[in-house]
């Protein structure tokens, strides 16, 4: 009985982090933000931009001109300062803290998703080495693959720790992830539908969820002991 309680404190531990929703909500900036660099980096006005500033001010420009792909990196480390304020203000100001674990997801999970890239461009190759797709297709391979693996993290993590809405998140997203195959869409323009698709997704999801904490934190903070 006391290592199932142990186990289950755990649990609701993992779940706590989860909880509000605002994880959700910085996955959707981090992949949003992601689909967008990718497709700004091989849109060919912009590597023609590029190529013209290398020409007349050298290769340090190259340089200078990619600076703001660390963009994403720096909005996620942005949001994790807001997280913390929030949370501390007002979600989790009656209930305490949580140190959010450094693994979150499984090892299991990790390599599985890590074998579905693998193989899902090792499929896009093969096909387009067979002459069955051609070459922009097998590139879109990997972007639809990405998404797999993806989705079916958030559905291990779901499964592991009890969060129903990843489960189902995962689900959705991974087999939404399809779509960018049967569109005649270029390798740039399918990294940017699959990362506005997920950060939609996550968005909505996050929306939803926050919502509903805010109003349980409000409904907390009303209650007044006898």
């Amino acid at each position: 009985m006391a290592d199932t309680d142990v186990q289950g404190l755990i649990r609701r531990t993992q779940q706590y982090e989860f909880g509000d929703g605002l994880r959700d909500l910085q996955l959707s900036l981090i992949l949003g933000l992601g689909g967008l660099m990718i497709w700004f980096l091989f849109s060919p006005w912009w590597v023609a931009l590029l190529s013209e500033l290398v020409r007349r001010f050298g290769r340090w420009a190259a340089w200078a001109g990619m600076l703001w792909v660390l963009f994403p990196a720096l909005a996620a480390w942005a949001m994790l300062a807001l997280m913390g304020m929030v949370r501390r203000r007002w979600l989790w100001a009656r209930t305490g803290n949580v140190t959010p674990a450094r693994m979150v997801v499984p090892r299991r999970v990790n390599l599985v998703a890590a074998a579905i890239v693998l193989i899902g461009i090792a499929g896009g190759v093969m096909l387009w080495r067979r002459g069955v797709v051609d070459d922009v297709f097998a590139l879109r391979m990997l972007w639809a693959a990405t998404g797999w693996s993806f989705g079916y993290t958030l559905y291990g993590v779901g499964r592991g720790i009890g969060i129903a809405r990843y489960v189902w998140i995962g689900l959705i997203g991974g087999l939404a992830s399809s779509l960018v195959l049967f569109f005649s869409i270029s390798f740039s323009q399918a990294a940017l539908a699959l990362g506005l698709g997920w950060a939609a997704i996550l968005a909505a999801s996050g929306v939803v969820t926050l919502r509903q904490a805010w109003l349980l934190a409000e409904r907390d903070a009303n209650v007044r002991p006898d």
